[in-house]
């Protein structure tokens, strides 16, 4: 398979996994009130889901190398707290908005470095890729500290929401490859 044919389909599959992500956060913040079992595997299967497409995204060798450079260490996370969020369901509950945040956090701020990489390749977008950013990793910080004006569900449905946003708008935005006969960059979609 061409290596440009590779890459599509990670981004492709990478925007499929995060609306995924967004779909989880809609889960949370819709039944914020409901049981352990139905955010439990909404949040296993999402986070399965986006872990599989970071470690594929991982490998697809982007040109920039900038949207997926630190997928497969996030990936893994995701894969293996989706999976102890479904086998291990009593000793998981409790710590569902902590590692939730973290992933979050962690997102975000990787996600900072790519917007400051981006802008060292000449990308147009690099602001809007550090704003985002930003938001997604002071979020994070809000779920990890918490708040009397939410409940955890809904701050870890607002937090997954806001990253799978923001991994929509940072894989649109950075994913390139070199054209194979003419010597030129295209944005794949």
């Amino acid at each position: 398979m061409k290596r440009a044919n590779i890459v599509k389909e990670a981004r492709v599959i990478h925007v499929i996994a995060a609306a995924f992500l967004v779909l989880a956060g809609v889960l949370f913040i819709a039944w914020s009130d409901a049981g352990d079992v139905v955010t439990r595997w909404a949040l296993g299967g999402a986070l399965c889901v986006i872990g599989a497409a970071r470690v594929l995204g991982y490998f697809a060798n982007d040109l920039y190398r900038l949207a997926f450079q630190y997928d497969l260490a996030l990936g893994l996370f995701c894969i293996i707290f989706a999976v102890l969020s479904v086998i291990r369901p009593d000793s998981i509950r409790n710590v569902i908005p902590y590692a939730v945040g973290v992933y979050v956090l962690m997102d975000g701020l990787l996600k900072l470095q790519t917007a400051f990489d981006a802008k060292a390749f000449g990308m147009k977008h690099w602001v809007g890729l550090l704003s985002s950013a930003l938001v997604v990793s002071l979020f994070g910080v809000l779920v990890l500290v918490g708040s009397t004006m939410w409940t955890p569900q809904l701050l870890v449905g607002i937090a997954l929401v806001l990253d799978g946003a923001e991994n929509v708008w940072n894989t649109m935005g950075t994913v390139r490859v070199r054209a194979k006969k003419e010597d030129r960059f295209e944005d794949l979609l």
